[in-house]
């Protein structure tokens, strides 16, 4: 299967059989509903029922198993005019919904339903334009099926890090990119979006064509409609890269959260970007850093690292899309069974900041064997100014304000409550260090692609474009229909 690794299936099918005959009387009617929609739609589409199992579990499958739930069936979209049939009939009958690109949320129900679940992996075009300017890409992609369909181009997109996102969520949230240092957010390069608006109505967005839609689109994720297709900006791309992953032991923590520090106080070269993510697990905290240099050299900057034996070293000059693919974003399948994001933002990163971050990985390494954890991980990201680059854009970024992703996962459901609040404690503790170092403010918006499920639509833009999308989203959805799906309330 395409979309679904084989690794993942045993983990999985499972629950998906034991469901079938589970399906819950609030759901009842969402049959009647997929029963009209399969009535209605073209060839292109089809509707997939649970006792298909594989087919079904290709369609509605997670990064995050705990991300997942048993739809009454699956429309896998082929077309933008049978996503408009589904979405009127689903408002005629007010049926829950779903709609999944790549299925990276890690927040369950924000693209999952025991409803009707849209599947966008048919709308899968890739077309770079004549001039190779721009691309219309549909969102059922993932970043690696673009990648690869541009590798040799010459040209290439602001699209996400690593194998996993589909470009659909992750544009909608914002984007941080290996690129955004030169160029932006992936939402800033968008040139266009094709929606199919609450109503059912196809039509378009863009700084010319629906400009209030164009603006909430640009960070205000699935409140607006379903976002069928995008045109991106193209730049052009170096044709090697140099770029890679290195692991280490917990013994060099402080050596890389120094280098880390420095990294984030001296580079000035928009084509260098690293990741550093420090790790905390049942078997002692470590730290993986993946470093990326839009060029075919290492560039001076890296040379802080020099000094620091890894015990796993990847980096080379290879093509973008190379690189991209060599980062081992599922480890293993029981990785990533039960898990959650969560993040703040930063202004800045400074050494005891990033020693409080050592400590909270430490603290949770001591006791995550008896949760049932699998990883605790804390994925600090330095960037330049990428903030000259903001666009009006419903998730204001022209701070170049830094996010920490946390993410962690977990084997045993029984654990839920446990994890989720200790996520929610070293996130109020970090951030307590961040504001007494001065890097910190609660003005900082919330980066909406890591938040965590109730984070507030203030905390994710701000009061004053908090007000403009609701505002906006009266207009274009005065009956509520994207209130079926699940996601952030406006």
């Amino acid at each position: 299967m395409a979309r679904l690794s084989s690794l993942r299936i045993f983990a999985v099918v499972s629950s998906v059989l034991g469901g079938l005959t589970g399906l819950a009387t609030a759901v009842v009617n969402a049959t009647e509903t997929c029963e009209l929609i399969r009535g209605k739609i073209s060839t292109a589409s089809s509707v997939i029922y649970p006792i298909q199992v594989l087919s079904y579990l290709d369609n509605t499958v997670h990064w995050f198993i705990s991300s997942n739930q048993l739809a009454s069936c699956v429309l896998k979209a082929g077309s933008a005019a049978d996503v408009a049939s589904a979405l009127k009939i689903i408002n005629a009958t007010q049926t829950p919904f779903a709609v999944m690109s790549g299925g990276h949320a890690s927040n369950p129900g924000f693209s999952s339903t025991k409803g009707v679940h849209i599947s966008l992996a048919g709308l899968n075009q890739i077309v770079l334009s004549a001039d190779s300017s721009t691309i219309e890409i549909g969102m059922g992609n993932h970043w690696t099926d673009v990648y690869s369909a541009l590798d040799g181009t010459g040209v290439n997109v602001v699209g996400g890090r690593v194998p996993g996102p589909g470009v659909g969520g992750f544009t909608l949230g914002g984007g941080y990119s290996w690129k955004t240092n030169q160029f932006g957010l992936t939402c800033d390069t968008v040139k266009r979006y094709s929606i199919v608006l609450p109503n059912g109505t196809i039509t378009q967005a863009s700084a010319t064509q629906n400009p209030s839609l164009f603006f909430a689109l640009k960070g205000g994720q699935n409140r607006f409609g379903i976002v069928t297709s995008m045109v991106l900006a193209t730049h052009p791309q170096p044709a090697i890269i140099y770029g890679g992953m290195a692991v280490y032991s917990g013994l060099d923590l402080p050596a890389l959260l120094n280098a880390t520090n420095l990294f984030n106080a001296r580079n000035t070269d928009d084509k260098a970007q690293i990741i550093t993510t420090v790790e905390g697990s049942a078997t002692g905290t470590s730290s993986i850093v993946l470093f990326f240099y839009d060029g075919p050299t290492k560039p001076a900057i890296f040379s802080l690292f020099d000094d620091i034996v890894p015990l796993v070293w990847t980096v080379q000059s290879q093509s973008f899309n190379s690189f991209i693919q060599s980062i081992p974003a599922e480890l293993s399948t029981l990785r990533n069974i039960r898990g959650r994001f969560a993040t703040f933002s930063t202004t800045g990163l400074t050494e005891t900041f990033l020693q409080a971050i050592q400590a909270e990985a430490d603290d949770i390494s001591a006791v995550s064997a008896l949760h049932a954890g699998t990883t605790a991980s804390y994925d600090i990201e330095p960037f330049t100014k990428y903030g000259r680059y903001a666009t009006d854009s419903a998730f204001p970024h022209s701070n170049s304000a830094l996010p920490l992703n946390l993410y962690f996962g977990w084997a045993l459901a029984s654990e839920d409550d446990w994890w989720i609040a200790r996520m929610q404690q070293s996130i109020k503790t970090l951030k307590a260090v961040a504001l007494q170092e001065g890097i910190y403010t609660t003005s900082i918006p919330v980066y909406p692609n890591y938040a965590i499920t109730n984070t507030t639509a203030t905390d994710l833009y701000g009061s004053k474009n908090a007000a403009r999308l609701k505002f906006i989203r009266n207009q274009v959805d005065p009956t509520r229909v994207m209130d079926l799906a699940g996601g952030f309330v406006i």
